[in-house]
């Protein structure tokens, strides 16, 4: 049964913005049949993926780590950040099949599987913002989506399996809906609203929230947070507290915090540079704010992804 939710429809204007501007830049990467031996595989993306499971069961998980590969079935949607790396595929165990031969393994009388895939072209600013708020990974089953989004989903499915003339426009033309939707309740699900994502939907700490992911190494002192909210230095930490649930300081380092891992997920850089750009004076330093907040190394998070 699929949920229904007033939250979805009481985004403030600041989200809004960012969510018009996120989802006008979402366009069909993938769409097919599946049979076989058959593994999606993306290494380290540069665009946010949103994946739909349109026939079948499968797995979804990430390659040379030591999480869990997860089942999935029909309906079920993922949400996927920019930089992890991760796949899709038949068995737990992946095989090594490049995107572009799949379809000539599966002929239409034999697909046993079906997925649809997204992607959310980069946009400066906007998109970035949003993202760097939001999880590195999220699996929305059939059972846990709210109404609206369910129906997209089963009108994607229905599409795909009809393959009646214009099919491939339909399901594109649906992706702006569908990116929407998922967002919504991504958001709705994972703030509460509290910690950054909260601060984006304040009108006055938004600001502070978006300079701080333009320039995450500066030296960002509460006096210099409290001008940008146009706040006193009581009044800015009040509200912060009361908005988020953070100091100001502890908001800096969770942004900090999540630039670090798409940065250790989505790059080659070495952790000098890293540390740097977040405004360490060494990798030493850096290794130990990441491990206090992260509860391993940065090179461990590096070698061992865990989403």
């Amino acid at each position: 049964m699929t949920k229904t939710t007033e939250h979805t429809t009481q985004t403030t204007e600041a989200l809004n913005e960012l969510l018009e501007q996120v989802a006008q830049g979402t366009e069909l990467h993938f769409e097919s049949g599946l049979c076989g031996d058959w593994t999606l595989m993306v290494k380290r993306p540069e665009k946010v993926a949103f994946h739909v499971v349109t026939k079948g069961d499968c797995w979804f998980g990430f390659p040379d780590s030591s999480v869990a590969p997860v089942k999935l079935s029909a309906s079920d949607i993922i949400f996927v950040n920019k930089g992890v790396s991760h796949f899709l595929s038949e068995t737990q165990i992946p095989s090594d099949i490049n995107e572009s031969d799949i379809p000539q393994y599966c002929q239409p009388d034999h697909q046993q599987y079906g997925v649809v895939c997204y992607d959310v072209k980069s946009a400066p600013g906007a998109n970035d913002t949003l993202f760097q708020l939001l999880p590195p990974w999220l699996i929305l089953k059939q059972a846990d989506q709210y109404q609206q989004l369910s129906h997209i989903i089963e009108m994607i499915r229905f599409e795909t399996t009809q393959q009646a003339p214009g099919y491939h426009t339909v399901i594109s033309r649906l992706s702006d809906v569908l990116a929407l939707n998922l967002l919504r309740q991504v958001i709705d699900q994972g703030e509460s609203l509290n910690g950054p994502l909260a601060a984006l939907n304040d009108r006055q700490l938004r600001s502070v929230v978006i300079a701080i992911i333009d320039e995450p190494g500066a030296d960002w002192s509460v006096e210099h947070l409290a001008e940008l909210a146009y706040l006193s230095v009581s009044a800015f930490a009040e509200r912060c507290i009361k908005k988020t649930g953070l100091t100001p300081k502890k908001l800096v380092d969770q942004l900090r915090l999540q630039r670090a891992r798409m940065l250790l997920n989505g790059s080659q850089l070495p952790l000098d540079l890293i540390a740097e750009q977040l405004g360490y004076q060494s990798a030493t330093a850096f290794s130990r704010f990441f491990k206090k907040y992260a509860g391993l190394s940065p090179a461990d998070y590096r070698q061992n992804y865990h989403p």
